[in-house]
Parts: structure tokens; sequence; C-alpha cells
């Protein structure tokens, strides 16, 4: 019986770990959805404000660390998507992804 009480301790302990690293793990990468997604917008922003100022150079340097900035916000977001179970609109987000990449190439 107390055999039976200690591995049932033990299989509970593991489970709420595995909880807990699962909710990190999602945190994780929405927060790196968050930051990264802020940097690639501000980039964009002045990648926009270089060309409209007639710096093309500066301007597609500017784009292409947006861009990369945005390859990996919306690969944090998928990521977190996947471990959260919510697998409905990632088609969308990796077309995203795609799109990112063009713009990252575009120049």
């Amino acid at each position: 019986m107390k055999l039976l009480l200690a591995i049932s301790l033990i299989f509970l302990l593991i489970t709420i770990q595995d909880g807990a690293a699962f909710a990190e793990d999602f945190e994780s990468y929405m927060q790196e959805w968050n930051e990264k997604r802020e940097l690639a917008t501000q980039y964009l922003r002045d990648a926009e404000r270089a060309l409209k100022e007639g710096d093309e150079a500066i301007s597609c340097t500017t784009q292409r660390k947006a861009s990369k900035y945005g390859i990996e916000a919306t690969e944090s977001l998928i990521k977190a998507m996947k471990i959260n179970g919510s697998t409905d609109g990632i088609e969308n987000f990796e077309l995203g992804l795609n799109k990112w990449r063009e713009l990252r190439d575009f120049c």
C-alpha cells in the first residue's frame, strides 16, 4: 500500500512539473513574440522613413532587420500555438512567415 501511494505521489509530482514546464515554454514563446514583433514594427517604420528621405541603402538594411525579427516573432507565435494546442489559423501565420522572408529577400 505504501509503495502504491509513493508511486502515485511521484507520478503526481512529475505531472505537475510537466504542466509548469508547458506553461513556462508557452509564456516564453509569447513573450518572445511580443518583443520581436515590436522590434520588427519599429524597424519597418525606420525603413519607411529612410526610404522617404531617399536613402535606399539604409532603408534596405533596416528592412532586413525588420524581417529578421518578424520571422523570429512569427516562429515563436507558431510554437506557442502548437504548445497550446491551438492549431486553427497556423496556416495563415505560416503564410505571414513567407511574406517576411519575401520582404527580407526583396532588397
